[in-house]
C-alpha cells in the first residue's frame, strides 16, 4: 500500500512539474508581459498592447507591462493576486477548457486594481481633467477606461 501511494505521489508531482515546465512557469516570477502572451487565448490583447503606447520603451524598458496595469504595486498584495489569477487559470486551463471563452473579461476585482493603477501613475492629469476619477467609490464616478477603453489592449474590459 505505501508503494502504491509513493508512487501515485510521485506521478503527481512529477505531471505537476512537467505542467508547470510546459506552461513556462517560471515566466510568470518575471515583470515580463510576453509571459501574458504564454496562453494563445491571449494573442489578441498582447498584441494590441504590444502596437499601443505602455508598450514603448523607454531606457529599454516598455513604459508599462500587464503587471503595471493589472496587479497590485504593494509587494505582498501583488504576488496574492498573482498567485490567486495564475491558479484560477491554471485550474481553467486544465480542468474547464471546454468552457473557456474566446476572449477572456476582467472582473470586478481586476477593473478596482486597474483604475487604482490608472490613478496611480496619471492621477495628476485625471485630477485635472475628471475630478470624480479621484474618487472610485463616489456615486456614478467615471473610470478611466469609460473613456480610455482601448489603451491598454482593446479586448476584456
Amino acid at each position: 500500500m505505501a508503494v502504491i501511494l509513493g508512487c501515485l505521489v510521485c506521478l503527481i508531482i512529477g505531471v505537476g512539474f512537467y505542467t508547470f515546465y510546459n506552461a513556462k512557469g517560471m515566466s510568470y516570477f518575471s515583470n515580463d508581459s510576453e509571459a501574458c502572451n504564454n496562453c494563445h487565448i491571449m494573442n489578441d490583447v498582447y498584441n494590441d498592447w504590444s502596437r499601443g503606447t505602455h508598450s514603448q520603451k523607454i531606457a529599454g524598458k516598455p513604459r508599462a507591462t500587464c503587471n503595471d496595469c493589472h496587479l497590485p504595486h504593494q509587494f505582498l498584495e501583488k504576488w496574492v493576486a498573482k498567485a490567486e489569477s495564475g491558479l484560477g487559470h491554471a485550474y481553467s486551463f486544465t480542468f474547464k477548457l471546454d468552457v473557456l471563452p474566446t476572449h477572456l473579461s476582467a472582473t470586478q476585482k481586476s477593473k478596482d486594481m486597474i483604475q487604482d493603477n490608472c490613478i496611480r501613475c496619471h492621477g495628476d492629469m485625471a485630477s485635472n481633467s475628471v475630478n470624480a476619477t479621484m474618487n472610485p467609490h463616489a456615486n456614478q464616478a467615471l473610470s478611466c477606461v469609460s473613456c480610455h477603453a482601448g489603451v491598454g489592449h482593446k479586448r476584456g474590459f
